[in-house]
This record gives structure tokens, C-alpha cells and sequence, in this order.
């Protein structure tokens, strides 16, 4: 008994033993948690790009704007200078005119690249996004089996054998013992309870043949 006793509390020093080997041990859902969080990091990184990158298009539209209603004004007040015969007047407002053209030109290929940027960037994002929330399935998965293989181990400790035997053996050996043991007391019990029957019958004997003793004489 006591041997058993010994193995059932090797067994409980070996599980702790092993599971603190477990945790010292490259863990593939540790792994992938590390992954996920790095993976939010660049999700919200990919997410603040996004908002600039909309700055900026805004930004580059706004000023795209100016320059055309600018250059739009260059063209009507040299068509003014040059109805009221100030031709001097005339080709600077023309020259200007030109040069907000040109300058209206670049900033809408400016702007157009912002659009096409930001497309490709939201894209990208929705794609992380959704990449993201299949490495959360995943986990979620992997979480699962790593719960069947945990409870198959336990299940398989439990059921394993033994030098003493399976489990269920064990226990049925410890209830026979506890069962011997119960009946070595209920034994010795009766046995004192017998003895001190006897004796108590073989006071009353005692005592009746010294009153009958008495009466003789």
C-alpha cells in the first residue's frame, strides 16, 4: 500500500515536472499569438497610412483647385487687357495663364497617383484585415486541438498501465485492502464483545453458586 501511495505521489511530481518542461518548450499557439499581436501592430500602422495618404489627396485636390480657378483668371483678365488694347497686360496674364496650366497639369497627375495610392493601400488594408481574422480562426482551431490532445494524454495517463496495474485495478486493490482491514476490525470486535460475554456469564455463574451455597448451609 504504501508503494502505491509512492507511485500516485511520483506521478503528481512527474506532471508538474512536465508541464513546467511544457511551458519552457517552443509553443505553437504561443508562436502564433506573438504573430497575431505583431500582425494588429500592422494593421493599425496600415490604418493610420491610410488616413494620411486621405490628407494628402485632399491636400493635393484642394490645391489642384486653386491653381486651375487661377489659371481660369489669368485667361479672362488677358482677354479684358486685351480687348481694351493693353496688349502688355494682355501677354503677362497669358504667360501666367500658361504657367498655371502647366502647374494645374502636374498636381492633377499628383492628385490622380494619390487616388490610385489609396486605392491600393485600402485594398492592401481589407486584405490584412481579413488575414488577420483567419489567423484568429486558427488560433481558435489549433486552441481546440490542443484541447483533444491534452485530454487524450490525461485519459491515456489514466488509463495506462502499470507495474501495479490500471488504475481501476488499483483502486479495486485499495477497496479490497480498506475491505480486509474492515473486516479484520468487525472480526477482533466480536471476538471482544465474545470475551466479554463469557466473562460476564462466567461471573454470573459465580455468583449463583455461592447464593446456592449459602442456602445449603
Amino acid at each position: 500500500m504504501n508503494t502505491l501511495f509512492e507511485k500516485i505521489k511520483q506521478a503528481i511530481k512527474d506532471d508538474f515536472y512536465e508541464v513546467a518542461e511544457t511551458q519552457k518548450k517552443t509553443n505553437p499557439i504561443s508562436l502564433l499569438n506573438q504573430y497575431l499581436r505583431e500582425s494588429e501592430r500592422e494593421v493599425k500602422k496600415a490604418s493610420k497610412l491610410i488616413e494620411r495618404q486621405k490628407l494628402l489627396r485632399d491636400e493635393f485636390y484642394k490645391e489642384w483647385q486653386e491653381i486651375e480657378k487661377m489659371a481660369e483668371k489669368r485667361k479672362e483678365q488677358g482677354e479684358i487687357a486685351l480687348k481694351a488694347g493693353a496688349e502688355d497686360l494682355s501677354e503677362i496674364a497669358l504667360r501666367e495663364q500658361a504657367q498655371y496650366e502647366e502647374r494645374a497639369d502636374r498636381l492633377k497627375n499628383v492628385y490622380d497617383n494619390s487616388v490610385h495610392q489609396l486605392e491600393e493601400l485600402e485594398q492592401k488594408y481589407r486584405e490584412m484585415k481579413l488575414k488577420l481574422k483567419d489567423m484568429h480562426m486558427k488560433r481558435l482551431e489549433l486552441m481546440g486541438q490542443e484541447n483533444v490532445v491534452l485530454m487524450k494524454n490525461k485519459m491515456n495517463r489514466v488509463l495506462k498501465d502499470t507495474e501495479f496495474g490500471t488504475p481501476a485495478e488499483n483502486m479495486e486493490n485499495i477497496g479490497k485492502l480498506f475491505e480486509r482491514e474492515e473486516k479484520k476490525a468487525n472480526d477482533e470486535y466480536e471476538i471482544s464483545i465474545f470475551d466479554a460475554r463469557i466473562q460476564q456469564l462466567a461471573k454470573d455463574l459465580n455468583k449463583q453458586d455461592s447464593g446456592d451455597l449459602r442456602d445449603n448451609s
